[in-house]
């Protein structure tokens, strides 16, 4: 039962502002994922708060980056286009499985993260929990399991998608990142179908990263240290993501995006976000350089009753040998989350 699970999450110690975002796609019983932005047939539209000291913070990041910002009233035709892809994700709820169950417990393991006595972080710089943490992203709607964190999409290519002035963005909901003890950004990458011409591969995912870190910040001004030092990559086939198959393109500004954080992000540090079947569709068989802060998608169905690491759904992250940090486990109009450690 969902009791148990949150008498054990951490307390929320946080000041609580906002953010929104949406998800990816996943295998399960599905025969391959399919690749879509992080976008929704209608967007999420902007939750103003009644907080003067809100207020005041947010106005003062408005003018913390000047980039363009795109918050459509409609969906976009790269919305559209991409929104088909989600489909094959869009599953169905059964009322019976919205909660976790108490086989939770009985399938963890001892040491796992819901046994934990306290907090401790590891080589990685990543917080192990007490208990497990609920979140969602890109969703317009809370995850019934608790609202622990948020991971809200700040932009793709060259085109910034938060608003400083608002907190918000097409694709980030200021209502989720204010109940959220925790926020996270992450940056659709993209191809060079989105390249300006004349830009090299390498100088493309500089491009990118720069921008993206340059948004990080923007939204840190406004959420504070409830902000993760983490800058989600999202690797996805889509119009706006990664182009099918180009691996060694893709390969390659995936690892400027990253090595550029790694030198200039100050802390901030890159995670990375797919599904095993885009991940094999726009990266092959490489092997991402982003330990201790991975992100997968693996759609078992329904809503799993069981949310640990022991449920075998629970993938380790494409490519590696690793436990993904964080766990996308529902998908469609609602993408749900579970973390056994914080990036």
């Amino acid at each position: 039962m969902k009791h148990y699970l949150n008498a054990i999450k951490l307390a929320k110690s946080f000041v609580l502002t906002g953010v929104l975002s949406f998800g990816l796609l996943a295998g399960g019983h599905f025969t391959a994922a399919a690749g879509l932005d992080k976008g929704k047939v209608e967007p999420v539209k902007t939750v103003q708060t009644s907080s003067s000291q809100n207020g005041q913070a947010i106005g003062k990041a408005s003018s913390a980056v000047s980039t363009k910002t795109e918050v459509p009233a409609q969906p976009t035709v790269e919305a559209e286009s991409e929104i088909q892809h989600k489909q094959e994700g869009n599953i169905g709820k059964s009322q019976a499985s919205v909660h976790a169950s108490e086989t939770a417990k009985m399938h963890a393991a001892p040491n796992s993260a819901i046994f934990s006595k306290a907090p401790s972080a590891d080589s990685n710089g990543t917080e192990a929990v007490q208990g497990y943490l609920f979140g969602s992203d890109s969703a317009s709607s809370a995850n019934p399991e608790g609202e622990d964190f948020y991971l809200g999409k700040l932009g793709y290519g060259s085109t910034v998608q938060f608003d400083a002035s608002t907190g918000s963005g097409i694709y980030f909901s200021s209502a989720r990142a204010q109940n959220a003890s925790y926020v996270y950004g992450y940056w659709f990458l993209s191809g060079m179908q989105k390249a300006p011409i004349g830009t090299s591969v390498s100088e493309w995912g500089v491009q990118q990263a720069k921008l993206a870190l340059q948004t990080y910040e923007a939204m840190k001004s406004v959420y504070g240290s409830k902000v993760r030092p983490v800058i989600f990559i999202d690797v996805e086939s889509a119009l706006t993501g990664m182009n099918d198959y180009d691996y060694a393109n893709n390969q390659t500004i995936y690892n400027a995006f990253v090595n550029y954080l790694n030198q200039y992000g100050q802390g901030v540090k890159p995670g990375t976000y797919s599904s095993p079947g885009n991940w094999d569709r726009t990266m092959g068989d490489f092997s991402p350089s982003t330990p201790g802060a991975y992100w997968v998608a693996h759609y078992p169905g329904d809503i799993p009753a069981d949310l640990t690491t022991g449920n075998s759904d629970w993938l380790n992250f494409p490519g590696t040998n690793e436990k993904a940090e964080i766990w996308q486990y529902y998908g469609g109009y609602d993408d749900y989350n579970v973390a056994w450690k914080l990036p």
